[in-house]
């Protein structure tokens, strides 16, 4: 085992990449709340990235639950194959 590479993976965030889409959206979020623009172009594009994300994250969850209905759909297409 390298452990040089395991650090390195570990403090550069690469560790976990079995994070939810959930939770890095939230990580993006958080990063670009926590920038400070100096000029108004640049916060003008904060806002815009912060907005894009906003747009970013309903869809995701309006695809979440979509898939979540077709696999349930899914299901009950298998039992009855099954009963048939």
């Amino acid at each position: 085992m390298d452990f040089n590479k395991v650090t390195r993976r570990f403090l550069m965030g690469e560790w976990n990449t079995k994070a939810s889409t959930t939770s890095r959206i939230a990580s993006i979020k958080e990063a670009l709340q926590s920038l400070k623009p100096r000029t108004l172009q640049e916060k003008q594009r904060v806002e815009l990235a912060l907005e894009n994300l906003t747009h970013v994250r309903r869809e995701h969850r309006k695809l979440k639950e979509q898939v979540t209905i077709l696999e349930e759909r899914l299901q009950v297409l298998e039992e009855s194959k099954g009963e048939g």
